[in-house]
């Protein structure tokens, strides 16, 4: 069942769990990221300023801690509308609506699916290459953050193409998830 009460299809009601739980350890990893990033950014500032000896791995980790946080919040943004969006059509049927969701959905999914294919490549490539700066840890941990941030944003258009489809509504996100820039 959808939050609204429609009984969804079996599948379709076990795709949105599965993006529901995947989701919610996302924006858990997301937390914890802006914390580390905050920590080790404060830790470098504090160090070269008020010790004038600077930690020499705190500006690649920040960094590389950055590309983590983008690919893992990228599906919450989706799932939640927190995406930039323009709205140029003028007000259309709901049959036109529907298709054209439908259309953007399975292109967010096709694209995703592409991406997920091809930074897999790209981070398997990188396990031979070393990031010496912070440890000497494989470039392949540093870019396989790619292909699951892409899958995890494939999940999600998928359920939303396959909700578009079905004439089922979207999943709404509740009073407390709401991603807002209120009060900044």
């Amino acid at each position: 069942m959808t939050d609204r009460g429609v009984r969804l299809p079996a599948s379709v009601a076990a795709l949105g769990r599965l993006n529901n739980a995947l989701l919610f350890l996302c924006r858990w990893f997301a937390i914890t990221l802006v914390a580390v990033i905050a920590i080790v950014v404060s830790a470098s500032v504090i160090m070269r300023y008020g010790f004038n000896s600077s930690l020499s791995w705190a500006e690649d980790a920040a960094k590389f801690l950055m590309v983590w946080l983008t690919f893992i919040a990228a599906p919450l943004g989706f799932r939640h509308g927190a995406h930039v969006s323009l709205e140029l059509l003028p007000p259309l049927p709901p049959l036109v609506r529907r298709i054209i969701r439908v259309l953007v959905h399975a292109t967010v999914f096709g694209l995703m699916a592409m991406l997920t294919r091809f930074s897999w490549v790209f981070a398997w490539n990188g396990r031979s290459q070393v990031a010496l700066t912070i440890g000497d840890i494989s470039m392949f941990w540093i870019f396989v953050c790619m292909p699951i941030g892409c899958a995890l944003m494939a999940l999600v258009a998928l359920e939303f193409m396959i909700l578009t489809i079905l004439g089922y509504p979207e999943p709404t996100v509740s009073e407390e998830d709401v991603i807002s820039t209120q009060g900044m």
